[in-house]
């Protein structure tokens, strides 16, 4: 699978049982559905091998009232683990709290691993708050926890998104450009790629929204959020990468691991993959097929390999669709976190409103056997 001390919130049943609706061949069109809502800005949900969901909460500007981590409940939201890692509040140092979780997932185990940055929106983090936490996801336990020195992590840097592939853990650092490796077998960790211009937003390209309306503040300026999106291969062999306003670029992961390759060197072996509408996330399924949230057409999109792309569900409930979650039944989960109604990208103007839903829709069958 790839991708709070209050009980509230309202969540469906489709996030507590196990799907096993039928999707009939690709005659039929992608339904959408609401598996769960929150009442916190949402932007990342991870789904349990029976279906149990947990979701995540970013703190930006105006949505610190949030436990940053929840589990799906029959009677709602509750803050996840339940501890003082849910006790956040303005001013604590991020130590030993969650402060400001930007993804969470769960890969082929019983771990929920989530990605602190640390700190609040615009807010520098304290010396070892950026970090990696696994928690067990029955008992709340830490099992892992990760946290990133100057070298890994140079001030600035931000670390954004994870993926795991046998015993590497991948990370990108949004704030700098730069992919974090880290090795939970020897505990040593890479920073590869750092501030490398193919992994920060070009210049040329603006992020943006809904029907192409470009984000920025009352004061006019933009987001510059840099590599953000990754994806690793089911046999973990390319590492694809992407800022949210593309292109989309992979490299095979044993040439990040080359120790005789230095960044410079790294560079000629990212390859273009694709030009890419702004997106809010990704997901990539057994096959190698790749999908993107597209925020400008509040859509699901499948890229071809060829380098095109096409729709396959596309819904204006859509607003600003994020981090992309595939279940181990076809099931695609796509959280609507509406980023681009945020007073930073709304020209001023904070338009953001509870509650926040995570959608699904089955996968079609052509797409996940192409």
């Amino acid at each position: 699978m790839h991708r709070r001390e209050f009980i509230t919130g309202s969540l469906t049943a489709l996030c507590l049982t196990h799907p096993a609706l039928v999707f009939a061949q690709s005659a039929i069109k992608p339904t959408l559905q609401i598996a769960a809502t929150s009442p916190w800005l949402t932007n990342g949900v991870a789904v349990a091998p029976g279906g149990e969901c947990f979701l995540n909460s970013p703190r930006f500007k105006g949505h610190y009232e949030s436990p940053a981590l929840a589990r799906a409940t029959a009677d709602g939201l509750v803050p996840f683990p339940g501890n003082q890692w849910n006790a956040w509040r303005d001013g604590d140092d991020g130590l030993h709290t969650l402060v400001n979780v930007n993804a969470v997932h769960i890969f082929d185990n019983e771990l929920v691993w989530v990605v602190d940055q640390g700190a609040a929106q615009g807010e520098t983090p304290k010396t070892g708050a950026a970090k990696l936490l696994a928690f067990d996801m029955k008992s709340g336990e830490v099992k892992k926890l990760i946290r990133f020195d100057e070298q890994a992590l140079p001030s600035g840097g931000a670390p954004n998104d994870l993926r795991i592939h046998g015993d590497k853990i991948y990370v990108t650092d949004s704030g700098l450009g730069g992919i974090i490796i880290h090795d939970l077998a020897s505990g040593r960790t890479l920073r590869r790629l750092s501030a490398s211009p193919l992994l920060r937003k070009p210049d040329n390209l603006a992020q943006k929204g809904f029907k192409g309306k470009i984000l920025q503040d009352a004061d006019g300026k933009r987001p510059a959020v840099h590599s953000d999106m990754l994806e690793v291969s089911a046999d973990g062999v390319w590492l694809y990468v992407s800022t949210p306003t593309g292109p989309l670029y992979r490299i095979k992961t044993a040439s990040l691991l080359d120790d005789s390759l230095d960044d410079a060197a790294l560079e000629k072996y990212l390859r273009k993959i694709a030009d890419i509408p702004s997106i809010g996330g990704s997901a990539i399924d057994h096959a190698g097929n790749l999908y993107l949230s597209n925020v400008e057409k509040r859509s699901i999109d499948y890229l071809k390999p060829d380098g095109s792309v096409e729709t396959l569900i596309q819904d204006e409930r859509l607003i600003t669709p994020d981090a992309l979650v595939i279940d181990g039944n076809g099931w695609m989960y796509v959280p609507a976190p509406q980023i681009e109604y945020l007073s930073a990208h709304n020209q001023g103007h904070e338009m953001t409103h509870a509650p926040w839903f995570i959608y699904r829709f089955r996968l079609p069958d052509w797409v996940q056997k192409s």
